[in-house]
């Protein structure tokens, strides 16, 4: 059993040490500038002195990340940690602490916490804390530009050089070195030796059981040994680990930073375009509705305006007075000259006939026309008869309409003749007579 105690052990000592950084963060970020706080944080300090190395690990890291106040705070626990490590039997803390003041003093840029640590120095080389140089070291340090390091500078080149990737294969092997771990200590614990019991070695009865007993015990030794081995190099590794997930927190608090402030910007739009359409309803209630339009509105099922039936035409395609249209009167029907088309081919004697029928025609067409004119400028109004006498027959009034009647010679009546294409048919007949010599 002594290697299933051992692997047990080993177990319980690496949960330990996880269980330590994480209180060792807790305390240093939530130390203020009380004496009970810092004096309380130093003594806790010096208690867990054996391991004094991951404690100034620690505090360098939390100095790094803090504000400078907070610095100062984390300075005024190292002074007590340092002046009283040697009466409480830990002056290894001083050794430590050596190692990481003078890069801790190049974050001190603040005047007021540049004195006070300034001070604490003096101090230390009043009652010879520290020699000479290595006070000389610390004042050159705080005197120094400032380090390239510095807090936004560090978190800007965390941020640049991080790669997601690298940390979860950094895990991967980390989950992969755990499961081997339990696995070793399962093999040690299955082998049941135990060399620390004498019960064990009185039960051996012969040589053969005797050799079987060693035989177990140097396997357990051998694989004891190799857990070892395992573990002291899986120490190794956990530092990197840790400042990868380290930068990790601080990758991703910029992310988170970053994405808060889409966010916000998002909101604020958000936040505008309801106070613009709040605005826009309050001005929709302002204006009239569909009840209150002049002109009303059609039903769902009525058909589309067409002609002049829409009322969006206007007055100006209002109905016109056919008698008062000009392209009415133009579109009146038109009497058809309902007369055959004859040969117009005639004889020497047929064409003289004509043509003297033509000069008559001429000589009485200005006539006519007079006497139509006359005719058409008579009074619509009837005329007033004479007074009749006793014996006399009433007279009946012709119609205006009779009376404008024009009557040709022989009672043929000339109203509907177009006279005008009748004096171009002739003059037509009197050119061709001409051309022909007749």
């Amino acid at each position: 059993m002594a290697a299933g105690s051992g692997a047990a052990s080993g177990h319980a000592a690496r949960n330990a040490s996880v269980g330590l950084e994480a209180s060792l963060d807790r305390r240093f970020q939530g130390v203020s500038n009380t004496m009970e706080s810092i004096q309380g944080l130093a003594n806790w300090c010096i208690e867990n002195k054996k391991h004094h190395g991951l404690i100034v690990r620690h505090w360098m890291k939390c100095l790094k990340k803090s504000d400078n106040n907070h610095r100062l705070n984390l300075f005024y626990v190292a002074n007590d940690v340092i002046q009283n490590c040697k009466r409480k039997n830990a002056i290894v803390f001083r050794s430590a602490f050596a190692e990481v003041l003078p890069n801790a003093a190049q974050f001190i840029r603040d005047g007021k916490v540049r004195k006070s640590v300034e001070r604490i120095f003096t101090i230390w080389e009043e009652r010879s804390v520290y020699p000479e140089e290595v006070i000389s070291q610390f004042k050159a340090g705080i005197n120094s530009p400032a380090p390239a390091s510095t807090k936004a500078a560090l978190k800007s080149k965390i941020v640049a050089e991080f790669t997601p990737n690298s940390l979860i294969e950094q895990l991967s092997r980390y989950k992969q070195a755990v499961a081997e771990e339990e696995l070793r200590e399962k093999q040690l614990e299955a082998l049941r030796v135990d060399v620390c019991s004498t019960e064990a070695l009185k039960r051996l009865k012969d040589k053969a059981e005797g050799n079987k007993f060693a035989k177990d015990f140097e396997d357990g030794s051998l694989k004891l040994q190799e857990l070892v081995v395992f573990m002291e190099k899986e120490l190794k590794t956990g530092p990197p680990l840790l400042e990868a997930l380290g930068n990790a927190d601080i990758f991703y608090e910029m992310q988170y930073k970053e994405v808060k402030i889409v966010a916000n910007a998002y909101n604020a739009f958000a936040n505008r375009v309801a106070s613009l359409k709040r605005k826009l309803d309050s001005l929709k209630s302002t204006l009239p509705g569909p009840e209150d339009s002049p002109i009303p509105s059609p039903s769902e099922d009525a058909p589309s305006p067409t002609g002049s039936d829409s009322p969006y035409l206007g007055p100006s395609r209002a109905q016109v007075d056919p008698e008062l249209d000009g392209k009415a009167m133009d579109e009146a029907d038109v009497p058809s000259d309902n007369r055959h088309t004859e040969d117009m081919d005639m004889s020497d004697e047929e064409a003289g006939a004509a043509t003297a029928g033509a000069d008559d025609m001429k000589d009485k067409t200005p006539t006519a026309v007079a006497k139509s004119d006359v005719a058409l400028k008579a009074p619509t109004t009837p005329t007033k008869a004479p007074k009749p006498n006793a014996t006399a027959t009433p007279v009946t009034p012709t119609p205006p309409a009779a009376q404008s009647t024009l009557a040709g010679p022989k009672g043929v009546n000339l109203e509907k003749v177009d006279l005008g294409k009748i004096s171009s048919i002739l003059s037509s007949l009197t050119t061709a007579m001409k051309n022909t010599g007749v």
